[in-house]
Formats: C-alpha cells, sequence, structure tokens
C-alpha cells in the first residue's frame, strides 16, 4: 500500500512538471509573409515581438532581424527607383550606364540585408525554442538516503 502511493504520488508530480513546458514556435512562408504558430494557433506580428522578449538571447536576435529587414526594404525601395531610371533613360535612347550600375548594386545590397535578416530571423525563433527547455524552475532529481531511493524536487 505504501510502495502504491509513493508510485502515484511520484507519476502525478513528474507528469505535472513535464505538462508545464512552454510551447514552441514555429515559422511558415505564407502568401504575403511568414505565418508564425504556437501548436495550432497562428500568432500576430505583435505577439510574436512580445513573445520574443521572454529570452534575451532570442530578443537580440529578433532585433536585428526587424533592422537589417527594415535595411532591406529601404535598399529594395531604392532598387525599384533605380529600376524606373534605368525604365526612363533607355526610353529617351540616353546612356544607361549609371541607372544599370545603380539598379544591381541596390539588388545586392537588398539581398545581403535579406539573408541576414532572414538568418536572424531563424536564430532567434531556435533560441526561443531552446531557452524553454531550461526554463523551469524545478526538476525532479534522483536521490537517495538512508530510508532508500527515490526522485526529489530540486528548485
Amino acid at each position: 500500500m505504501k510502495y502504491s502511493k509513493f508510485a502515484l504520488t511520484v507519476l502525478f508530480i513528474a507528469t505535472f512538471a513535464f505538462g508545464l513546458s512552454a510551447q514552441e514556435i514555429t515559422s511558415f512562408q505564407g502568401s504575403w509573409g511568414d505565418e508564425y504558430y504556437q501548436d495550432k494557433k497562428r500568432l500576430s506580428w505583435k505577439e510574436i515581438d512580445a513573445i520574443m522578449t521572454e529570452s534575451t538571447v532570442a530578443e537580440m536576435n529578433w532585433q536585428k532581424y526587424k533592422k537589417q529587414s527594415l535595411g532591406g526594404l529601404i535598399a529594395g525601395t531604392a532598387n525599384l527607383g533605380a529600376g524606373i531610371w534605368f525604365i526612363v533613360e533607355y526610353n529617351d535612347d540616353k546612356v544607361v550606364t549609371a541607372p544599370a550600375i545603380a539598379f544591381a548594386g541596390t539588388a545586392i545590397i537588398s539581398s545581403i540585408f535579406f539573408n541576414a535578416a532572414k538568418k536572424n530571423k531563424k536564430k532567434a525563433i531556435l533560441e526561443y525554442n531552446d531557452a524553454l527547455g531550461s526554463k523551469t524552475s524545478y526538476r525532479l532529481v534522483p536521490t537517495s538516503n538512508e530510508n532508500g531511493f527515490g526522485l526529489a524536487l530540486k528548485f
């Protein structure tokens, strides 16, 4: 009887301890950009931005992602302007060397920014998911004393 109560208590505590873990974030490419999910629940941009502040390393990478995305967007806008400049110069039968160089340069710069942003977003999500495993404030530890072997909650 004493053994079955102990086994049930340990089983209950273990079930409770392993059931408290937070949910991981996953990212999928959608039609209009990335979509973020926690299990089956879709997260808005504000929710994912707030969640990333829970881990300092994830927050740092997330902030880099946002800055590099903004840089890529600015360079992409400059690329659009250089493309329009190229078309106008070409239609007027003018020399298109400068617009072509500007168009190629801004395309390369924006792709560098967007590629770096994508890497930092991936790092931020992976760091957040990795930090979930170490966030519990207690764990079950095997222990032994004069009464025998067992499990102890370590805070």
